[in-house]
C-alpha cells in the first residue's frame, strides 16, 4: 500500500482487512484469497514454482478487491466481511478512488514484473479488467429489465466472476509457455467454475446463513437485484410466477414481504434450477481441468479447491 497516496492507502488497507478505520492494525477478516490460491495451485500443475507467479497472485487479489469496493457502492451494500463497507466508513467518492487505486496498482505490478510471458500475462490482466467492466455495465441492463432471462445473466457472470478465475488458472500456463490447448482447457475450467460459484452464491443470498455470506439474508431481493434463482423463477409459467412478477415490481421490503418473494422463487423452481445448474457447471469445470494435463497432485488439489470454492467450505 505504500505506493498509493496516503488517504487512498488508508482506505485500501481498511478494505483489505489490514487495519481498522483509524489506520491501526487489527485482526479483521480479509477474505479467503481464493484467486491467489488457485493461481499457486495451478503453478504447481504446469511445473512453475509458486514464487514465479506470486506477484501476479497478489495483483489478482488486488484487482478482485477493486471490484468489491465498487460493487458495494453500486449495490448499496453496507457490510463487507462482517464490518462496514469502505464507502460507509470513508464516503462514496473516496471509496471509488480507492477501488480505482487498487486496480491501477494491480496492473502496475503485472506490467513491472520481468518474468517469462510478461507480455501475454499483462495482456490477460488488461483483458480481464475490460471484461469485468463490461459485465458490470450489462448488469445494469438486466436490473432495469429482469425479464432479460438467464442467458444474459450467465454472460454477465462469465465477465464479472469467471474472468478472474480464468486469469488465476491461465497465468501460470502463460508463464510456463504451455501450448494453446492447455491454456484453452484452463480457461474453460475457470469459466465454468465462476458460473458454478456465482449461481450457488445467489442461492445462498436468499436462503443462506448470513454468518457465512457476511451479508444480510435476501439483500439481493430487497434491492430487486435479479439474481439467477429470481430470473429463472420470473421466466416460469403458472399462477405463482405471475404473483412473483407482480410482487417483484412493487416496493415492499418488510421481512414478511421478502419472505413471500423468497418462497415464490422457490415454488417457481428458481432454487432447484440454480442448484442443479451450479452442479452441472462444477462438473464441466472439473472436466476441463482434466484436459489440461496437469500433474496428478495438482489436479487432486485443484479438484478439492474447486469444490471448496463453490460450496464455501473451509
Amino acid at each position: 500500500m505504500s505506493a498509493l497516496e496516503p488517504t487512498l492507502a488508508r482506505i485500501c488497507s481498511y478494505h483489505l482487512g489490514f487495519t481498522d478505520e483509524n489506520g491501526h492494525p487489527g485482526p479483521a477478516p480479509n477474505g479467503k484469497l481464493t484467486r491467489s490460491a488457485l493461481m499457486l495451485a495451478a503453478a504447481d500443475g504446469v511445473g512453475v514454482r509458486p514464487e514465479a507467479v506470486r506477484c501476479q497472485a497478489a495483483a489478482l487479489e488486488l484487482l478482485h478487491n477493486a471490484t468489491l469496493v465498487h460493487d458495494d457502492i453500486i449495490d448499496g451494500d453496507e457490510l463487507r466481511r462482517g464490518r462496514p463497507a469502505a464507502w460507509k466508513v470513508f464516503g462514496t467518492g473516496p471509496a471509488i478512488l480507492a477501488g480505482d487505486a487498487l486496480q491501477s496498482l494491480a496492473l502496475r505490478m503485472v506490467v513491472d514484473d520481468p518474468g517469462p510471458g510478461r507480455t501475454e500475462i499483462s495482456g490477460l490482466f488488461a483483458e480481464v479488467t475490460d471484461l469485468v467492466l463490461a459485465g458490470q455495465a450489462r448488469e445494469f441492463t438486466v436490473r432495469a429489465d429482469p425479464r432479460a432471462g438467464t442467458a444474459e445473466y450467465e454472460r454477465i457472470v462469465e465477465d464479472k466472476t469467471s474472468a478472474l478465475l480464468e486469469c488465476a488458472l491461465v497465468t501460470p500456463a502463460l508463464r510456463a509457455g504451455r501450448p494453446q490447448h492447455v491454456v484453452a482447457a484452463l480457461r474453460g475450467a475457470g469459466r465454468h467454475l465462476g458460473l458454478a460459484f456465482q449461481i450457488l452464491n445467489d442461492v445462498e443470498d436468499i436462503w443462506g446463513d448470513p454468518s457465512v455470506t457476511g451479508k444480510p439474508v435476501r439483500s439481493d431481493i430487497e434491492r430487486r437485484n435479479p439474481s439467477f434463482p429470481v430470473l429463472a423463477a420470473l421466466s416460469a409459467d403458472g399462477t405463482a410466477a405471475g404473483r412473483l412478477r407482480g410482487l417483484w415490481d412493487a416496493d415492499g421490503t418488510s421481512a414478511a414481504y421478502l419472505q413471500e418473494l423468497a418462497d415464490l422463487v422457490e415454488e417457481c423452481g428458481g432454487r432447484h434450477t440454480a442448484e442443479k445448474l451450479s452442479r452441472g457447471h462444477l462438473d464441466s469445470a472439473l472436466e476441463h481441468l482434466g484436459r489440461a494435463g496437469l500433474t496428478p497432485a495438482a489436479s487432486t488439489a485443484l479438484t478439492a479447491l474447486f469444490d471448496r470454492i463453490v460450496h464455501r467450505t473451509p
